[in-house]
């Protein structure tokens, strides 16, 4: 059965210089491998129509798909559509209902429409507008025989929504080629690769399932993509591996597909029916921004303290001094006695809480930088988790704050046990 050959072309002068990063690039390839199309290369160019041209025509003659982002805009270095016109030998037409939207557009947003906003009208012949539900630029989808192009801008907010709601549908329906289709991605943590691997050797993987295995921090997705000749099919071929994975990584996978940790927490917080505190030092509110990044946040999340400073440890949660001063500020006595605290002030069922130490400096022998403890309390009682994290600065507050949820989803799968 045929692979479908993808490659991602980005545009823009700004991620060639480093001042933006293309996180554009891994959403796209991800989602493309989502429905069976493997992202070979991805290329990038800045906003020059000659490198633009050359990098487009040596790419039409290798691939099936190629999907492009970047340079639909209306201002001068915005040259992509016209650029795939010249490569694809096809001219600019202008689509009337694309200009009456970018109209309505400025209408709405009570500003004067500017004539070079009309440019984004003009797609190649053959080419479908894909409309844009929070932008003026829309996107294109040009079936050659072959390639499929498609056209995105590269404002990552415009990007994704375009590509949620009008490409994923279409790729999902334009498989005359793929054949039947079935995938899933599990979503682990507090499991290194390695151990994946050695579980998976372990398994007998059908010729027709791919596994693919991508870390981030401290935790990893594991993609499985079945192919055959029918949807049904090859969902067969997947839901026993599916099944005997879940079996042996047991409560590390913590969710599927598009499931965030913080939101699987959420969740779990609702169907328990608890509320939750949050009391961090090092993490400095990295928590509570994941945990209010899920809508309906506050149905669960009773309130959060930043308590830096040894004396809102002690003014502020009622940390003991004396506890502070024969065990530290980063001790599991006082990570339990913060989650305590912030339980008690807040009125929650549970307090969750994070001290450690994120470095570069500050740390000792005995405490190294990322060390960190996490303290969980509910009215029955408590308990700590230690963790030694490694990186810099950044990646240590990241990793607590993606332990503590995680021991914040284990409490709620498991309980803590009575006084």
């Amino acid at each position: 059965m045929k692979l479908m050959r993808a490659e991602l072309l980005t545009v823009g002068s700004e991620l060639l210089s480093g001042a933006t990063i293309n996180t554009n690039a891994a959403y796209l390839s991800r989602r493309l491998a989502e429905v069976g199309i493997a992202c070979r290369r991805h290329t990038t160019v800045g906003d020059e129509r000659a490198s633009l041209l050359e990098a487009l025509q040596e790419a039409l003659g290798r691939v099936d798909v190629l999907l492009i982002t970047g340079g639909l805009g209306p201002t001068f270095d915005d040259i992509t559509m016209g650029a795939i016109a010249e490569a694809t030998r096809r001219p600019l037409i202008d689509h009337p209902a694309v200009a009456a939207a970018v109209r309505r557009f400025y209408a709405r947003h009570h500003r004067a429409l500017q004539r070079a906003a009309l440019r984004q009208a003009a797609l190649p012949r053959g080419g479908v507008p894909l409309p844009n539900p929070i932008g003026t630029a829309p996107g294109l989808w040009l079936p050659l025989d072959p390639p499929l192009v498609i056209a995105l801008p590269g404002v990552p907010a415009e990007m994704r929504a375009i590509m949620e709601r009008s490409v994923l549908p279409r790729l999902r329906r334009w498989r005359p080629a793929l054949g039947g289709l079935a995938g899933c991605t599990l979503r682990t943590v507090g499991v290194v690769e390695l151990q994946i691997q050695a579980i998976l050797q372990r398994l007998r993987i059908p010729s027709a399932v791919q596994v693919g295995l991508y870390p981030h921090l401290r935790m990893v997705d594991i993609r499985l993509t079945a192919r055959a000749s029918t949807h049904q099919e090859a969902h067969r071929l997947l839901a026993p591996l599916e099944r005997q994975l879940r079996r042996r990584l047991r409560e590390t996978v913590y969710g599927v597909d598009a499931d965030a940790l913080e939101a699987v927490v959420g969740r779990l917080l609702l169907a328990r029916h608890k509320t939750l505190a949050v009391a961090e030092s090092c993490t400095g509110g990295l928590v509570a921004d994941q945990l209010t990044d899920i809508p309906g946040s506050s149905r669960y999340l009773r309130g959060a303290v930043v308590a830096y400073h040894n004396d809102l440890k002690r003014g502020a949660l009622g940390v003991p001094a004396a506890q502070l001063l024969r065990h530290g500020a980063v001790s599991a006595p006082v990570a339990m006695s913060m989650a305590e605290g912030v339980r008690r002030i807040a009125c929650a069922a549970v307090g969750l809480s994070i001290t450690g130490v994120a470095g570069p400096s500050g740390g000792t022998a005995e405490k190294p930088v990322g060390l960190v403890y996490i303290g969980l309390a509910d009215r029955r009682g408590g308990r700590s988790v230690r963790a030694q994290l490694f990186g810099d600065r950044r990646s240590i507050k990241l990793q607590a704050a993606q332990t503590a949820l995680d021991s914040l989803r284990r409490y709620l799968l498991d309980g803590l046990p009575e006084r």
